[in-house]
């Protein structure tokens, strides 16, 4: 037997027991299979679910691989809820309205509370700060989180209970019963201290909003995001940062939490983004918004912030017009675009170490190039302080074209491509750009000279050619190609 019921626990039916031994004392007992990794997807859910009393919550796991129990750190969090006996009192009330029962302690050490709450008297405790010691004393070793073979080797030289180890000297237990004796035993009684680790980050900043009566409606959520992203905006304004990464939880009244989460390639703190990301992203899900028996309570946090320096706006229409708009504008449309299609798929380019016109630049997600670029910069690096124009419609791969060239190492006459022939009115060049030896060729080139070359065809459009191979170096079969058309 993995568990029993509390009428199975009656009747006499312990953990452990064997089937047999369990159908004898209780014929007419029901059994059914265990389930670990569901129990534990089921903990995890009821964990995530405490994040409304404290944003430290974590899954419990001290002595054996199966969780079997919650921890919060609810430091500075208690007095939110009247005290730890409301707060406990509210805890309990809700988990006997999703049909669970469960052992509830608040001391000043989690070792403490574990302890108190499995081997304590009662369902309900609270200890207080100057009765640590007096109230672990009389609980088993098993209190301490230690492992069985631990015990039953303490047991068997006279050491039962907590008390018995108090005043004892620690160099001697240590080196008998290992130091994790030691260090549970300090964690317990405080003397050393012992981190939560939550399932998630705690929000930086967040803004909340407890319901009266639960709200079940789709345009209520939307109100609500509204309400809790201007008052989220006016606390990052008034502490001088912004978000890029924002978090929205929907407490269903049955326990389970409904998690959305937007990320923004530019720093956040205007409320109605908030809310044009949030309802994108509540628009682009696939599964419905489940309310079941509606939500009582919602929070929005902002998950990670950064300093947000401000910029002069501008002080009438003409600024406006001269700076080409709101510069936020692109920043709004490319997050929009990534928390509908994903961030990896929302890519833009950055500058790249190479005199390659296709490998000059490479593809990266936007979240990963927040900062302007200074491309021309770039390019008279590229082109030895000179600034050369470059198309910025490349084909890739470069087409290959027939050329008429007046002379062999001149520019094109004219020249065909994609059936269509085209008369050179005007060409500039060449710009010639050598092979980078250094670097791997295999499938991104070849190791052949290019001569660039700008041409205008007498209709007016304008391309970027070159020949790849010299004529007058042996080996060398010259071609020519299309890499580019200028706007």
């Amino acid at each position: 037997m993995t568990a029993v019921a509390a009428a199975a626990e009656r009747a006499g039916v312990t953990p452990g027991m064997a089937l047999a031994d369990a159908r004898a004392l209780c014929p007419a007992l029901a059994v059914a299979p265990a389930d670990p990794d569901g129990d534990a997807a089921a903990l995890g859910r009821l964990a995530l679910w405490c994040g409304r009393y404290s944003p430290w919550t974590a899954v419990d796991t001290p002595t054996a691989d199966a969780p079997d129990g919650i921890v919060l750190d609810i430091t500075g969090c208690a007095h939110l809820f009247g005290g730890e006996a409301a707060m406990l009192g509210d805890i309990a009330g809700r988990l006997a309205d999703f049909g669970l029962t469960a052992r509830l302690a608040a001391a000043p050490t989690p070792g403490a509370a574990w302890a108190v709450a499995r081997h304590g008297v009662g369902t309900r405790a609270i200890v207080p700060d100057d009765a640590l010691a007096e109230t672990l004393a009389p609980l088993p070793l098993a209190a301490l989180r230690l492992g069985t073979s631990v015990v039953e080797a303490m047991s068997r030289v006279g050491l039962k209970r907590v008390g018995d180890l108090l005043g004892k000297p620690a160099a001697p237990l240590a080196a008998r019963f290992g130091p994790r004796l030691v260090t549970r035993l300090d964690q317990a009684l405080g003397r050393q201290a012992e981190t939560v680790h939550g399932l998630a980050p705690p929000p930086r900043h967040e803004a909340r909003r407890v319901f009266a009566e639960p709200i079940v409606l789709r345009a209520d959520v939307e109100r609500t995001v509204a309400e809790l992203a201007d008052g989220l905006a006016a606390r990052l304004a008034d502490a001088g940062v912004g978000a890029r990464r924002l978090d929205l939880r929907l407490y269903r009244v049955d326990g389970r939490v409904r998690e959305t989460t937007v990320r923004t390639s530019a720093l956040c703190r205007e409320a109605a983004h908030m809310v044009r990301l949030f309802r994108e992203r509540l628009d682009a899900e696939v599964e419905e918004l489940d309310a079941g028996f509606g939500f009582d309570l919602a929070v929005l946090g902002a998950l990670a912030v950064e300093p947000a320096i401000a910029c002069q706006d501008g002080l009438g229409i003409a600024d406006a017009d001269r700076a080409g708009g709101h510069p936020d504008e692109v920043a709004r449309l490319l997050d929009r675009f990534g928390n509908r299609f994903g961030f990896d798929r929302v890519v833009r380019y950055v500058p790249r170490e190479s005199t390659v016109p296709e490998r000059a630049v490479r593809a990266v997600p936007v979240l990963d190039a927040a900062r302007p670029q200074d491309w021309p910069a770039h390019l008279r690096a590229l082109q030895g302080g000179r600034q050369i124009g470059r198309p910025l419609l490349l084909v890739l791969p470069p087409d290959p074209v027939t050329t008429l060239a007046e002379v062999p190492d001149g520019p094109p006459m004219l020249f065909e491509w994609r059936r269509r022939t085209h008369r050179v009115a005007r060409a500039d060049g060449p710009e010639r750009l050598a092979p980078e030896w250094w670097r791997p060729w295999a499938g991104t080139g070849s190791r052949t000279t290019r001569d660039y070359f700008r041409v205008e065809d007498t209709e007016g459009h304008r391309f970027w050619l070159y020949r790849e191979g010299l004529y007058d170096r042996p080996g060398d079969s010259p071609r020519w190609f299309l890499h580019g058309v200028y706007g």
